[in-house]
């Protein structure tokens, strides 16, 4: 029968664990771990570093093996800075071992119950609702993907957002929560705010309803820009600009939850995508067209009516063929 060091020697040479000792190693987990210790100071541990978690510090196996000689090594005369010396070198082996059980433990603990990464779609004319392990609630808008892992056992929360998300972040001073989305990386502790960043925009909008969030380009060192409610950034892909200014009404940005589309002095452009996605439908615009600009509120409203108010507000008139529908007019004044 085997010893407790023999069979966890023997798991940790197997790339796949039985239901069986995925048990045995979670009950095991619970209590006392000084089989660990033993299996570290064998040499064991070595190889868990090295091969298994990889660890910058190689040095670590030979400085542990110095003081390990310097112990044993017979001494003819036993003078107090040789005491102080041996007693600093056991204390120090002993806190290599107990740090290499750790991560030890760390690794079977991934073994047992590894993270697994989802993805969530919203398609076009589709809203999804996500609910993650730690609470955070997330609405995902039409043509729209999240990447997230099942469970954050790091000390962070992170999760990649392509589209438009308005997102409800459980508190955790202990663990930040961080959105990747493009070029910009937002992290919070715990608010509610609206990120949208679809990769056909020409900007990523960070919008907050409530608490404190902090937003930084990736790859570039600079401080955080700091959004308060009420508060909107803008990064501007064209010049990679970070930009952050006071809005009206936060909760007129987020309005696309109850399907609503509520628009203040909004390029005909981005009016179009918004309504290409919500309704999955293709439409084509002159050139001439893209850059008016529309205070307008679709509340719900079918797409025919949506296409006739807005020919009303920019003096333009749609055609559709074969399925696609395009917007010609003479512009704007």
């Amino acid at each position: 029968m085997e010893t407790i060091v023999q069979r966890l020697e023997r798991l940790y040479k197997t790339d796949i664990l039985t239901q069986d000792d995925k048990r045995w190693l979670a009950e095991y987990l619970k209590g006392d771990i000084s089989e660990l210790y033993l299996i570290a100071l064998d040499g064991f541990s070595k190889d868990v570093l090295e091969k298994k978690l990889t660890l910058t510090d190689q040095a670590s196996n030979q400085i542990l093996q110095n003081i390990h000689q310097r112990i044993i090594k017979p001494a003819e005369q036993e003078h107090p800075t040789r005491r102080l010396w041996v007693k600093m070198a056991i204390a120090a082996s002993l806190a290599t071992v107990f740090c290499t059980a750790y991560l030890f433990r760390k690794q079977l603990d991934n073994w047992i119950d590894p993270v697994k990464y989802q993805e969530t779609v919203a398609l076009n004319g589709e809203i999804k609702l996500i609910s993650l392990s730690d609470g955070t609630t997330i609405c995902l808008n039409s043509g729209s993907r999240l990447n997230y892992p099942d469970k954050f056992k790091q000390n962070t929360r992170e999760v990649t957002l392509t589209g438009e998300a308005f997102f409800k972040v459980a508190h955790n001073s202990a663990k930040p929560f961080i959105i990747h989305s493009g070029k910009i990386i937002t992290t919070v502790l715990g608010t509610s705010f609206n990120v949208k960043a679809y990769t056909e925009d020409k900007a990523i909008k960070v919008t907050v309803v409530t608490g404190k969030v902090g937003i930084l380009k990736t790859k570039v060192k600079q401080p955080a820009v700091l959004l308060t409610p009420n508060m909107q950034l803008v990064y501007s892909k064209t010049d990679e600009t970070l930009v952050a200014k006071k809005i009206d009404d936060a909760l007129s940005v987020i309005s696309w939850q109850q399907g609503k589309l509520q628009y203040h002095n909004t390029p005909l452009s981005d009016v179009l995508a918004d309504v290409q996605r919500k309704y999955n439908v293709t439409i084509k615009a002159d050139k001439n067209l893209l850059n008016c600009t529309l205070y307008a509120d679709f509340n719900n409203m079918q797409l025919q009516k949506v296409l006739k108010l807005i020919e009303a507000l920019i003096n333009a008139h749609f055609k559709k063929e074969g399925g696609i529908y395009t917007l010609k007019g003479k512009g704007c004044n």
